[in-house]
């Protein structure tokens, strides 16, 4: 029983897989029979594979977990569209699609302990095997600190689960085991993941990438020294570093620069890139959804700097220059400029930026100031984050736009790093949840005239349909 749910879970996620576009296209899939799988290092390489599909979803990075992000906060407006109008006005429910992540959350946990369960027992190489299992490890353990952050304490899955009656009976635990479990995940995936991968298996998770995603753990959880700590590890390694141009951040022909850590991979007539034809207005890209509205107040403070430029628009115009004028203000930085001619609706290529370089430098930056004040080292990692925003193409800086920051006492520091990352990192998967951890949530909603915010809005609501299937689930205060 146990052996055939196994492969038919790992065969329908192979079907699915969109990331490591190129290496999958060279394994036919159609060798896979359930009674051979996880006999060989191939085999233990596609199913590591699976896991990245579990990023690029809907429910997860493609739409739901930006939606989640940046609707809930003063930048982005809900528009015509009555789900981010819940959202962006605090009326949402259990029954609510994008808290759906929660079941792609789980596929993916499902899909990791497949791996650590099956993987160990494969004859091949010890360094292989370990990288492995690290990346099923920092998959899930990534997963897994979005549950807690998403819902608090949630269900704790580390085996297979077989049958139907243990499925439907498990209960939330404290999210401090669950933490436990992020730590050791993460523990283990920094020490066994590579450094970097062949250009052919690009997209998948790192040293790098587990060592950010520690840092960004224990900034969530205030645990300041740790994060300076594990954040100055990330600059240490000399394999990342800033674009010189903020728009190579998110072009498609620039996509997997040094800059990017961890990305959600996109490839036209695989997995497109729904987030840019959702966020993006009617004539600038091939299916504009115009869901991308921009809160006139949030988009008036925004220095007018090149990050600005690149970041949102009230006109858009081409590299061609065609230009078309919108009543209010949209988010254009994930506009694949150099596929503006492909046609078709969800087909853009851009990644999505789960981690990246610039959120090392600010995750450092705050850090070091909540454990030493405002350093001369943390003024470098934020100023050189500012000087990047303000510096054109062609060398050119507004610099009165956004200076240097110098001479700031450590309260001042910190909320200067606070509104460094609502535009450095803005619509990018991180509103939410940094609102939640600096207890500003409410605060700045209201300001913005959200009035419905409260403290139930600090966690999301546990998904019906999962509560349907789970008898042990218990519901979010303020959601029942």
């Amino acid at each position: 029983m146990k052996s055939k749910i196994v492969t038919l879970s790992l065969i329908l996620a192979l079907f699915s897989v969109s990331s490591c576009e190129d290496v999958l296209e060279e394994v036919p899939l159609d060798f896979v029979a359930p009674e051979n799988f996880y006999t060989n290092a191939t085999e233990a390489r596609i199913a590591s594979y699976s896991l990245y599909n579990t990023l690029v979803n809907r429910n997860s990075y493609n739409v739901a977990l930006w939606k989640l992000n940046d609707y809930a906060t003063n930048a982005l407006d809900g528009g015509a569209n009555n789900n981010n109008i819940q959202l962006d006005e605090f009326t949402y429910d259990a029954n609510f699609v994008e808290v759906n992540y929660w079941n792609e959350a789980y596929q993916a946990i499902l899909r990791a302990n497949i791996i650590l369960e099956n993987v160990p027992d494969i004859n091949m190489g010890e360094t292989e095997k370990n990288g492995i299992l690290a990346e099923a490890r920092a998959i899930r353990g990534w997963h897994y600190f979005n549950l807690v952050r998403l819902f608090g304490d949630v269900p704790l899955r580390t085996e297979v689960q077989i049958t139907r009656a243990e499925a439907a009976n498990n209960p939330r635990v404290d999210k401090e085991i669950i933490y436990d479990l992020i730590f050791e995940d993460l523990a283990f995936a920094e020490n066994n993941l590579p450094l970097d991968y062949p250009s052919s298996e690009v997209g998948r998770a790192t040293r790098g990438a587990a060592k950010t995603m520690l840092a960004i753990v224990h900034l969530t959880r205030g645990e300041f020294q740790q994060a300076r700590d594990k954040a100055q590890e990330v600059m240490n390694l000399g394999v990342y570093e800033l674009m010189a141009d903020y728009r190579d951040v998110y072009d498609p022909d620039t996509k997997n620069n040094a800059e990017h850590i961890l990305s959600a991979q996109y490839q036209k007539f695989r997995v497109g890139a729904w987030f840019e034809s959702i966020l993006s207005p009617a004539g600038s890209v091939p299916c504009g959804f115009n869901q991308g509205t921009v809160n006139r107040e949030w988009y008036d403070e925004f220095p007018d700097t090149y990050r600005k430029e690149i970041s949102v628009m009230t006109t858009f115009v081409s590299d061609a220059g065609d230009s078309v004028e919108y009543d209010r203000p949209h988010v254009k930085k994930y506009i694949a400029w150099s596929q503006l001619d492909r046609g078709g609706c969800f087909s853009g290529e851009n990644n999505f930026p789960i981690l990246r370089y610039a959120e090392v430098l600010l995750i450092f930056a705050e850090a070091e100031n909540e454990v030493s004040g405002p350093t001369p080292a943390a003024y470098e990692a934020i100023n050189a984050i500012r000087q990047r925003a303000r510096t054109w193409p062609d060398g050119t800086e507004d610099i009165a736009a956004l200076p240097d920051l110098a001479g700031l006492s450590q309260d001042e520091f910190r909320e200067a790093v606070y509104r460094e990352r609502e535009l450095e990192l803005c619509f990018e998967a991180h509103g939410w949840f940094d609102l939640v951890r600096t207890g500003r949530l409410i605060e700045v909603n209201q300001a913005a005239g959200k009035t419905n915010v409260s403290e139930t809005h600090l966690l999301y609501p546990v998904p019906q349909s999962a509560i349907d299937l789970n008898t042990a689930l218990t519901q979010n205060p303020g959601y029942n």
